[in-house]
């Protein structure tokens, strides 16, 4: 696993290499409604645009993953209280009926 981690993360700086070589002119970046803009190299707006994307990616999962674990806990306390009341319901039957026995006015003749 270290070594196919490691394979990834070599192709992508390299890709990130190749990029950043072959974008290198500037370019402005302007905020139209606003007076400020920036001239920065084309790699730059191309990098930040994936790395958020990436993080607006993660928040998105965060956040689905954090409502399933509701779920989860939610559906856990559901079934620990179903089990408590099953072992309750065990206690109080008679002996007879918690061996699996059939009380003998409920035995049939056959």
């Amino acid at each position: 696993m270290r070594i196919i981690t490691l394979a990834a993360f070599i192709i992508f700086a390299a890709f990130c290499i190749i990029v950043a070589v072959a974008n290198r002119v500037d370019v402005t970046f302007s905020l139209a409604p606003l007076p400020i803009s920036w001239n920065l190299p084309l790699y730059i707006l191309l990098f930040a645009g994936i790395f958020i994307g990436l993080g607006a990616g993660s928040l998105v999962v965060v956040a689905k993953s954090v409502r399933h674990a509701r779920h989860n806990r939610k559906q856990t306390k559901i079934i620990r209280e179903l089990e408590k009341q099953i072992k309750d319901q065990i206690k109080n039957m008679s002996p007879t009926e918690s061996a699996g026995e059939i009380p003998q006015d409920q035995k049939q003749i056959s």
